[in-house]
């Protein structure tokens, strides 16, 4: 089976960012167009976590880059989404609606800063892989690897561009 991944471009503002990633069905194709485009940038090189820059000017377009990957949904989208949750699950055993609504908007609170792509997946994904309102950690594992390695590729670029300047 092969991946069709989408072509290299230039992103202007936020709006087409969210776009951009959001055409991606999974996040891990995300990933993997993400390590694509930085490997075609001239002096970089990643290789699974492993990465490498040499020059100030490429390691800032590596950060820019990687920034367009974690373009968050805002609240009020996040919100739209984890607020259907309250329907759509059973409550936990024992446990109030009040209480319910209270875990709910702690996800909420902790998802926000999440890329759209890993918001929406967590969504759909949630909703066929649960039938009791599941707790954070269940939901945040369907996207930790995804999520962990582009802050990991942004973590590294933004101490890249410190470092050769």
């Amino acid at each position: 089976m092969t991946t069709k991944l989408n072509k290299i471009i230039q992103i202007v503002n936020d709006e087409q960012g969210k776009d951009f990633i959001l055409s991606f069905k999974l996040p891990r194709q995300a990933n993997i167009q993400l390590v694509k485009e930085l490997n075609e940038i001239k002096t970089v090189e990643v290789k699974g976590i492993l990465c490498s820059v040499e020059t100030a000017e490429d390691a800032e377009k590596a950060r820019k880059l990687c920034t367009w990957y974690l373009q968050p949904h805002n609240r009020e989208k996040v919100e739209q989404y984890f607020n259907k949750w309250k329907w759509l699950f059973q409550r936990p055993y024992e446990t109030s609606s009040q209480e319910m609504d209270m875990r709910v908007e702690a996800m909420i609170d902790n998802f926000e800063d999440l890329p759209a792509d890993c918001i929406r997946y967590i969504y759909n994904q949630s909703i066929k892989s649960f039938r009791i309102l599941p707790p954070y950690a269940d939901v945040y594992a369907l996207v930790k690897t995804e999520y962990e390695s582009r802050k990991h590729y942004l973590d590294f670029f933004e101490n890249k561009v410190d470092e050769l300047q």
